[in-house]
């Protein structure tokens, strides 16, 4: 995230000009805000916050889709990337609290902060306003001509780097001791209830240590639970998921399409292309699993995926596109993205299946801290 806010700058500082910036820029941050919508299948044990942030990754990914068809930039201030934000503040809770106490109301309240103060007013200085803040910075702060180096302006102005400099210290150690006056205010009140209504009783870590054993077993246990859902799924088709996947891994490609300019076909073709390629492989690969009874490993479905995706993409791009004009390299990148997203969907979207039985069955975990991988207990659900 810091160096996707400089690298433009930096570029420039190489002389490396795009003159199509905003669609790289725009379609490597879906690729990887893709991946980590993918990861709050695995991680995320709060299954409201999980739908918010659903909401939020498809607001943006429907304006950036938009953008890239159009090229009309007050969309992106219209769709803002608001999922970002909320996704790091969700890990870090993750890691500093129990986001399984955050209620709909402080989810609401963190979206609503994030909105209006964080990201409208960002999207409307970058693609409204079209300001650059290292240009702004070198004018308007540091009193340099927009022509000047960065890294020179900040050595011809040693009063106000200096200034700066001192003022991000204190900004730096004030922070530092209100984390550690957190710590003692912890420390005092761990023995409250654990169904406090506050709305910012997510904050609070739990008391007591998680046994390292019990925890051991558990996500074991999640594991073969997961994978016994996966052949399961072999055997019935289920058209919500299997739509979003569809809809997720195609419009993700063509968004991509537009930078891989060579690869042959145009913005619908290519949607079609890749919802038929995902429908495909996904009956061939439950056909196989129910034809052989085999219960397949996680390399074996990806190995698998990543032949047909190849072969599609092949098929896709020498036999059926008219021009002339080929790119091997373009279709190996497509097959390995639709690959990638695939394998994450399919691999993550049992865990999530899992806790969302649960919830509903009443068997939900107690409100335990969640750690970089998922903790929850449960039993198999018959016929999912």
């Amino acid at each position: 995230m810091i160096l996707d806010s400089a690298d433009e700058s930096i570029l420039e500082a190489f002389g490396v000009i795009f003159p199509h910036y905003q669609s790289y820029d725009k379609a490597l941050d879906i690729y990887y805000l893709a991946v980590a919508y993918l990861a709050t299948m695995r991680n995320w044990g709060n299954l409201a916050a999980f739908q918010v942030g659903r909401v939020l990754f498809y607001l943006r990914l429907a304006g950036v889709l938009a953008f890239e068809l159009t090229g009309v930039r007050w969309l992106l201030f219209a769709f803002p990337n608001a999922f970002e934000p909320f996704f790091v503040y969700y890990e870090i809770v993750r890691r500093r609290g129990n986001p399984l106490l955050l209620t709909r109301n402080a989810i609401m309240v963190v979206v609503a902060v994030i909105w209006f103060v964080l990201k409208l007013p960002h999207e409307w200085w970058i693609h409204i306003a079209k300001l650059d803040a290292t240009d702004f910075i070198k004018t308007h702060i540091l009193r340099a001509s927009p022509g000047t180096p960065l890294w020179r302006a900040i050595i011809e102005a040693p009063a106000v780097t200096g200034s700066l400099i001192l003022i991000a210290a204190l900004l730096a150690l004030a922070l530092w001791g209100f984390v550690q006056a957190r710590k003692r205010r912890v420390a005092q009140t761990r023995t409250a209830t654990e169904n406090s209504k506050s709305l910012f009783a997510h904050w609070r870590p739990p008391a007591g240590n998680v046994s390292m054993v019990g925890d051991s077993l558990d996500r074991t246990r999640r594991g073969v639970q997961a994978a016994v859902l996966r052949h399961q799924a072999a055997f019935g088709v289920r058209p919500g998921v299997l739509a979003e996947k569809a809809v997720l891994v195609g419009v993700v490609s063509v968004i991509f399409g537009q930078i891989l300019s060579r690869l042959q076909g145009n913005s619908i073709r290519t949607a079609l292309f890749v919802a038929l390629a995902v429908v495909a492989s996904d009956f061939l690969l439950r056909w196989v699993l129910r034809r052989f009874v085999i219960l397949a490993t996680t390399w074996m479905t990806i190995s698998a995926m990543a032949l047909l995706n190849f072969f599609f993409v092949l098929l896709f791009q020498f036999i059926l596109p008219v021009s002339s004009r080929r790119d091997l390299a373009s279709a190996l990148i497509f097959a390995c993205l639709i690959t990638l997203f695939v394998a994450l969907y399919d691999h993550y979207r049992p865990i999530h299946d899992l806790r969302k039985v649960e919830a509903q069955n009443g068997n939900s975990p107690p409100r335990a801290p969640e750690g970089p991988t998922d903790r929850t207990a449960g039993t198999v659900p018959a016929g999912i």
